[in-house]
């Protein structure tokens, strides 16, 4: 269900002959209360702009946001009752999902909605998004799974951020960005999107470290699958999707060294008693190193990792399962906790910010979050349309030799000025 659209908070119409048939439908519809038409401005136009396709919406009986995050201010209440009163009016189909099962509610609009659309004259043109930040903070502990979103002041930093990302915002808006089946058909068309980067909230001695967790910058095409993605094009032109080269890795040596990992040899070949380690283990143990506390908890969280990817989703890929059984056979002859240290000696000069704690782990994963935006920064200045999956970039192949040569060197750029080892960083409570 990841890759199903999400209702979005942040469309409205904007025009005055839609406004009037929007309430008119309402009132049709039995509603009476302001709330109660917000929510079916919201529910249409997020169902306008996906066409026919599902979306999800949550029933959830929990605060939707504050104005920065739900600028309709839209009540839980007046979703539940707008999404009922359509199916009961046979507008659309809703399947009411199930929080114990995992699963989400989807909405998806008849025939009978479709035809009102077109009746009315709905268009894209007819359609706002707005934009109530482009940089959020959550609390570092979700409630049932999801994000609790924190109003927060201003900072200089936050402020220029917002700035550099409506640049990059309104770049990609402006384009035309489909994905497309193997057989020829559009299968959907991203727009009216709006790009934020999402920062969490951790204790921390300093003042200027409001925004300096996590950071990552998820587009709606960030839950398709890499096969999926092969088929975007951007302005009707074939894309090609780059990866930065071990990523998190680098991203620490770029930071505590100024520079990318030094060594030819791949970061990730290790060996434990003369037995080369399989990459995907090494590579999975030097991730979760960032944000455990020892390297008893890594080998926790790699298992549970594998597990999870091999039997916990709707549909395990093959790969999965196979490095499920691959890893559980290699652990039988080696000590998972041998494996982290293979790590910790192979990269001396970062090891020690290893095993500092999930906070940690955020911190690090921010430094590898300002890599990726400076290199959306430069090519936003060229005029150069390129899309984010946290560390790769889909761009038109045109762009493909200019963009290798950048994602790998580009360097970190201190924008905080806060400093690489802190003192003591920790999770803020879940009433905070």
């Amino acid at each position: 269900m990841s890759d199903i659209p999400k209702l979005d908070l942040f469309l409205d119409v904007n025009m005055p002959h839609l406004e009037e048939l929007l309430h008119r439908l309402g009132k049709d519809l039995g509603m009476r209360e302001g709330t109660q038409f917000n929510a079916l401005r919201v529910l249409l136009c997020t169902m306008f702009i996906q066409g026919q396709r599902q979306v999800r919406v949550s029933r959830r009986k929990q605060s939707l946001g504050s104005k920065k995050h739900n600028p309709l201010d839209i009540k839980y209440n007046s979703v539940n009752g707008a999404l009922d009163k359509l199916e009961s009016s046979g507008y659309i189909i809703q399947v009411v999902g199930s929080h114990k099962e995992g699963k989400e509610t989807t909405m998806e609009p008849t025939d009978k909605l479709m035809q009102w659309f077109e009746d009315a004259g709905w268009s894209d043109e007819g359609i706002d998004k707005r934009v109530g930040d482009y940089v959020t903070l959550r609390k570092a502990k979700k409630k049932d799974g999801k994000p609790v979103y924190i109003d927060y002041e201003g900072t200089k930093y936050s402020k220029w951020l917002s700035e550099q990302i409506k640049q990059y915002d309104e770049l990609i808006g402006a384009c035309k960005i489909e994905l497309w089946h193997s057989n020829g058909e559009l299968d959907r068309v991203f727009k009216k999107f709006t790009i934020q980067r999402r920062f969490i909230r951790h204790k921390s001695i300093y003042s200027n470290m409001e925004f300096a967790f996590g950071g990552r910058m998820p587009g709606p095409w960030t839950n398709l699958s890499s096969e999926l993605r092969k088929d975007i094009t951007i302005n009707g032109e074939t894309t090609v999707e780059l990866d930065r080269n071990a990523s998190h890795l680098n991203a620490m040596y770029q930071v505590i060294t100024g520079v990318p990992y030094p060594h030819k040899d791949d970061p990730y070949k290790i060996s434990v008693n003369g037995v080369v380690v399989p990459r995907h283990i090494a590579k999975n143990f030097s991730s979760f190193m960032q944000g455990s506390k020892s390297p008893r908890g890594t080998a926790q969280s790699v298992i549970n990792h594998y597990k999870y990817r091999a039997f916990e989703v709707k549909k395990p890929k093959d790969a999965d399962i196979k490095k499920y059984a691959e890893y559980v056979e290699f652990k039988k002859k080696t000590k998972p906790t041998d494996i982290a240290k293979a790590i910790l000696d192979k990269h001396p000069k970062v090891a020690n910010y290893y095993n500092k704690g999930k906070a940690y782990g955020d911190f690090i994963s921010c430094w590898e979050s300002d890599i990726v935006f400076e290199v959306v920064m430069e090519l936003t200045k060229r005029g150069i349309p390129c899309l984010t999956v946290y560390d790769s970039f889909i761009v038109p192949l045109q762009y493909k030799d200019l963009v290798d040569s950048m994602k790998d060197i580009t360097p970190y750029v201190d924008r905080r000025f806060i400093p690489k080892v802190l003192p003591k960083v920790d999770n803020y409570n879940s009433n905070q």
